[in-house]
């Protein structure tokens, strides 16, 4: 199973990630009990300053990784924003085209702004799907362009130089949404937080002298919960705290009641 399948799920991030903390925490608490470690005083002292050493081990990574995740929600949510604003500017800018190319141009973006739309709903997981939006997206851009070509070929004139710049950024844009989009938290660091937190629970259930649920519950549920939070966040269009998509919505609506 892919991994990346798990890490767009926050839902099952936090019942896999619990589970398994919990049970290491069991296994940790188990062994204490059957060999009863604890009950050497120096053991018990060495085991405990392990404990709590991982634990904060564990707090600085799981800080370190939501000092990374929320500027990047933060990009891609005015990202949006920037990208409906550049469409919209798009199309003001296309007004100043002579025709036929203005009435193409128009009909070019808004079709753009359905592909972009469209895009908000698209995964990492479903890769095939995530291309074929970018080649339907860098083909618009392409036949917008053509048609900037052919104004400078009929006619050298600089009127249409604000309208290049606007659509120039358009495409810059774009490109931006989607090199954020795919901009995730390594692997590798998924990795070291959860073996670092597998770790941190077997310590906290070894050193325990008798059984006790609530030590053995807190910590992984607390732990699953914000490694759940980190996911929904890293994850830009399938995570449970979304990106919102009101500008581009709005943008597509003003388009369909002036085409009508």
């Amino acid at each position: 199973m892919d991994v990346r399948f798990l890490l767009d799920k926050p839902w099952l991030i936090f019942m896999t990630v619990c589970v398994t903390l919990f049970l290491s925490a069991v296994l940790g608490s188990r062994l204490a009990l059957t060999t009863r470690i604890n009950d050497d005083s120096h053991h018990h002292e060495h085991i405990t300053g392990l404990r709590e050493g991982l634990f904060v081990l564990l707090g600085l990574l799981l800080g370190f990784t939501v000092a990374i995740v929320l500027p990047r929600y933060d990009q891609r949510s005015q990202l949006v924003v920037d990208e409906a604003n550049a469409i919209g500017t798009t199309m003001l800018g296309a007004e100043i085209l002579p025709e036929p190319q203005r009435g193409k141009s128009l009909e070019l973006l808004r079709k753009y702004v359905a592909v972009r739309r469209d895009f908000a709903g698209q995964t990492l997981l479903d890769r095939p799907a995530l291309d074929r939006e970018t080649q339907r997206t860098k083909a618009l851009q392409w036949q917008l362009w053509q048609e900037i070509v052919e104004v400078k070929r009929e006619n050298e004139t600089t009127v249409i130089e604000p309208y290049m710049k606007f659509l120039s950024v358009m495409i810059e844009v774009a490109e931006k949404r989607l090199a954020a989009f795919e901009n995730r938290i390594p692997l590798t660091v998924w990795l070291i937080i959860f073996l670092v937190a597998a770790f941190q629970s077997f310590a906290t259930g070894f050193s325990l002298k008798r059984w006790f649920w609530f030590s053995l519950v807190t910590t992984p549920m607390v732990v699953a919960a914000l490694m759940a939070l980190l996911a929904s966040l890293d994850s830009p269009h399938t995570g449970a705290i979304g990106i919102e998509q009101n500008s581009m919505e709005r943008l597509a609506h003003d388009v369909t009641d002036e085409k009508r």
